[in-house]
């Protein structure tokens, strides 16, 4: 009880000689009740990165103090490629919050290995092997732009569109195996089992994805043994079902 009525005179003291500034709230901000360890630092959102990169980043020291400019660990957690965007705030009397939002991987692209892109089509630091990614693979000739994590823009409108399909019908994705360019403005995606190419316009939306499933359904079960080739929905209002001999 004694300490804790002491955290809040001292933490009431300083927030007076903040407000007045000069080196009494320097010295009062140095006091040990307010330095942060690294068990002191509370991670929220870590999913590929770990806590020791995290903390490496932070650069803690042994006079890091709670009233340590906050805004220097988020432009420093944002300079981790897997960092979408960071908060930082202090939590009274030696605790920091770290909340994250990661990048999340929509996709593999061919550079020449194949590495792992999120729907901004930013190249990820991540072993797709080590984290079982099981992602469609985008085709495309681009490169990284300078040979940084960027891909061209042709790569990252198509990741983008990956990315709106995957929040759109997540079933959908899991049965991807390529997605690449169509005629147009227009995408080809390629599912595995059964193989089949969808024709979409960008921006379709999830009924209009599951109006081609029931109509895909409808063509295997009228013909078991004839897997349709593609199941076009480029066309309002229409669904157009291919097969391999032409029909």
């Amino acid at each position: 009880m004694r300490r804790e009525l002491r955290v809040l005179l001292v933490t009431a003291l300083l927030g007076v000689t903040w407000a007045w500034g000069g080196e009494l709230s320097v010295a009062v901000s140095r006091m040990e009740v307010f330095r942060v360890h690294e068990v002191d630092i509370d991670i929220h959102g870590l999913r590929y990165l770990t806590r020791e990169t995290v903390l490496q980043a932070m650069e803690l020291t042994p006079e890091t103090s709670v009233w340590s400019d906050t805004e220097t660990w988020v432009e420093a957690l944002g300079e981790l490629h897997l960092v979408r965007s960071a908060t930082v705030i202090r939590r009274l009397p030696h605790t920091i919050i770290v909340s994250l939002l990661e990048r999340q991987p929509v996709a593999l692209v061919a550079t020449p290995t194949l590495e792992p892109v999120d729907g901004d089509g930013i190249l990820l630091p991540l072993d797709p092997a080590s984290h079982r990614l099981d992602l469609p693979i985008l085709e495309t000739d681009d490169s990284p732009i300078d040979r940084g994590r960027i891909m061209p823009q042709r790569t990252r409108v198509l990741a983008g569109e990956v990315d709106r399909l995957m929040r759109a019908d997540t079933a959908f994705l899991q049965m991807l195996s390529e997605v690449r360019w169509g005629e147009g403005n227009s995408l080809v995606a390629r599912w595995s089992e059964p193989s089949v190419d969808f024709l979409l316009p960008f921006g379709l939306s999830p009924e209009r994805l599951q109006e081609g499933f029931v109509v895909l359904g409808h063509a295997m079960t009228r013909t078991p043994g004839d897997v349709p080739e593609s199941v076009d929905l480029r066309f309002a209002d229409l669904v157009v079902v291919r097969r391999a001999n032409g029909n």
